[in-house]
Parts: structure tokens; sequence; C-alpha cells
């Protein structure tokens, strides 16, 4: 790979943080509301402290691989089963986080904004622009991204300001109200959020510096405030209780913006922001997917592609698939991320160390 096809490190954080972003936003928020209401927030500062020894793994693991394609990697030391099998599993979760966030993109925008637009228009021209831009490869992504975040990130901010007025930080505690469990069930959900870094060990081929353990700390903090600031918001201008009821408290947020009486109704702004999110989460995992060994050429990887985008867009206008996908979130998605990068994390560690005492004996 020439060093021209390569990306800075600055660019993999901005692509990470808005498609690690809207995750936190879209999912966990509302899952660390409805699992511990007022205490989730202890719950985030718990996981990122926790995370700090997480975040070493990953370091390792990218100092040990030498930035070299996992898979090809994983090929060439242990071979092709293991490598095909951590590469099926992988890319198949890497479809189905693309197809829950497709999903509540298309469910959020027909519901808020466009209910007389058939969804299949808005999934077409979605899906028709996350693989064109993934086709193009990383530096397209990572110029979308550069483009999108710093929007992203004032409009963040003034929906944070301009609520200051309604907002009740009192609301934030008691904590512990109901024990101790509700604050290790959101530890649970926050885990799933913060172990999605383990992305950049898929990415780190394709950065033209090394990343060091102090810059992944930084990103993990950073993906700390992305939820904790929104998550304080809610509960701060709602209560936990009606906070925890809503579907999308971050968003809901918007709608309490006034700035005069003849500018009010910015919730449109959400809509900018969201979008951004889940264009570079989609776009990522798709570019991921065919980021490996099999789909090397341009014409197989445009096909596959194409292919990816026709399973997302008939199974996201499925009802029966819509409605598995609800129950998912709110039953087992927490669980099933956290133990699946978990497991991940921990076997490239091992395979880390396997090849590392390889080389001392040779």
């Amino acid at each position: 790979m020439t060093s021209t096809s390569r990306i800075s490190v600055r660019d993999a954080y901005f692509i990470l943080l808005l498609s690690l972003g809207i995750t936190n936003h879209v999912i966990m928020i509302p899952l660390l509301l409805h699992t511990a209401k007022r205490d989730a927030w202890l719950g985030i500062v718990l996981t990122l402290i926790i995370s700090v020894f997480w975040v070493y793994l990953i370091s390792f693991i990218i100092r040990r691989t030498h930035r070299k394609p996992i898979f090809t990697w994983l090929k060439e030391r242990y071979g092709p089963f293991i490598s095909w099998f951590l590469l099926t599993l992988t890319s198949s979760f890497f479809f189905l986080m693309a197809l829950i966030i497709l999903r509540e993109t298309v469910k959020w925008i027909k519901v808020s904004y466009l209910p007389q637009t058939p969804k299949g228009v808005v999934v077409f021209i979605l899906l028709s622009l996350c693989v064109i831009i993934a086709y193009n490869g990383i530096r397209s992504i990572a110029i979308m991204s550069g483009v999108l975040l710093p929007v992203v990130w004032v409009l963040g901010n003034f929906v944070a300001i301009a609520n200051l007025r309604y907002k009740e930080y009192s609301l934030l505690t008691p904590l512990f109200v109901e024990g101790y469990e509700p604050v290790l069930r959101s530890m649970i959900v926050a885990g799933g959020g913060f172990l999605e870094l383990i992305v950049l060990v898929f990415l780190q081929h394709h950065l033209a510096k090394p990343v060091s353990y102090f810059s992944i700390s930084i990103m993990a903090i950073l993906l700390a405030g992305l939820t904790l600031g929104p998550l304080m918001g809610a509960i701060a201008n709602f209560g936990p209780v009606v906070a925890a009821q809503a579907r999308y408290p971050a968003f809901d947020q918007w709608k309490l913006v006034v700035v005069t009486k003849y500018i009010n109704h910015l919730d449109f702004l959400a809509l900018y922001q969201w979008m951004s999110g889940a264009l570079i989460r989609i776009t990522l995992f798709l570019f991921l997917i065919t980021d490996t060994p099999p789909f090397k050429s341009k014409k197989r990887r445009l096909t596959t592609l194409i292919i990816i985008g026709a399973l997302l867009f008939g199974l996201s206008l499925n009802a029966f698939v819509d409605k598995q996908i609800e129950s998912f979130l709110f039953g087992g998605y927490s669980l099933v991320s956290l133990v699946f990068f978990s497991a991940l994390t921990l076997i490239l560690t091992l395979a880390s160390f396997k090849f590392r005492s390889g080389e001392e004996n040779a």
C-alpha cells in the first residue's frame, strides 16, 4: 500500500468519532437510560476507568501485528482456517451493525420528518452514497468525515448551550436509590460501546503512522464524552423517568431549542447530525467487509458492495426483520456486543503473545 493511499491518525479518529458516536447517541443512550435511569451516567464514568486497561490491549495488538492487515497476518502465522473463521465472524457482525443503524435511521426519518415518503426511497439514496464512498476507499471516507464532523461538533455544542436554561443538574442525584445493580447493568451497555474501538485494529494498515496507547486513550475519553454529555443533558432536561421513556432522548433535546420568538423549531438540524453519523458508520462497515484478501480486485469489490447493499436494502424494508431488530436492541444487543468484542480482543491478544514467543525462540 502506497503512502498516498494511507490516512493520518487524526483522519482515523474523525471516522471513529462519527461512526461510533452515532451508536452512542442512537442506541447506547436509550439503553442506558432504560437500564439505569439517573445512575446511567455513573456507569459510563466507571466503564471509562476500566477501559484504560482494555485500551492497552488494542495498542499491544497493533504493535505486535506490525500494522499489517489483520486477516493477512493471521493467515501467515496461523493458517487459513483461523483467518477465514474470524473473517466470516467479524464480517457478519459488521453487517449486522450496519443493518441496525440503517434500520434506526430510516425509522426515525420516517416518523419524524418524511412520513409520506416511501422508506425504500430513503434507504436507496443512503445506501447508494455509502456504496459509492466505500468503493472509493478509506481516503474518501476520511475526507467525508473531515467535512462532516466539525459541523456535527458545532451543532452538538449549540444544542447543549441553548438548553442550559432548562437544565436541572440536581436531577443527576441521588445515586444508588435502587441499589448497585442498575449501575452494573449500565456498565455492560457502556462496555459494548467502548469496545467498538477494536475497529482500529482493522484500520491499522491504512494508517500513515502507528497509533499510540496515549492517543487511543484520548479517543476513549472523547467517546465517553459523546455519550456522557447528551445523557446527562437528557436527565437534566426531562428528568430520569421521562428521559428513560423517550426513544431518542439525545435528539429530543433539539425540540427545546428556542433562540428567539422568531427562531425556533430547529430540531431539523438533528437530521444533519444523525445522517452524518449513519452515513460514515454504514460506509465504514461496508469498507471493512470488503477490505479483505478475497476482495482485492476492484471489480470483485464493487460487485460485493452492490450485493451487500442489496441485502441491506431488502432486510431494512422487511417487517419481520424490523421487529426482530427492535427486540434485539432492547434485549441482548449490549451483552452480545460486549461478549463478541471482548472475545475478539482476547483472541487477537493471545495470538499476538504466541507470535511474540515464536519470534523470541527464533
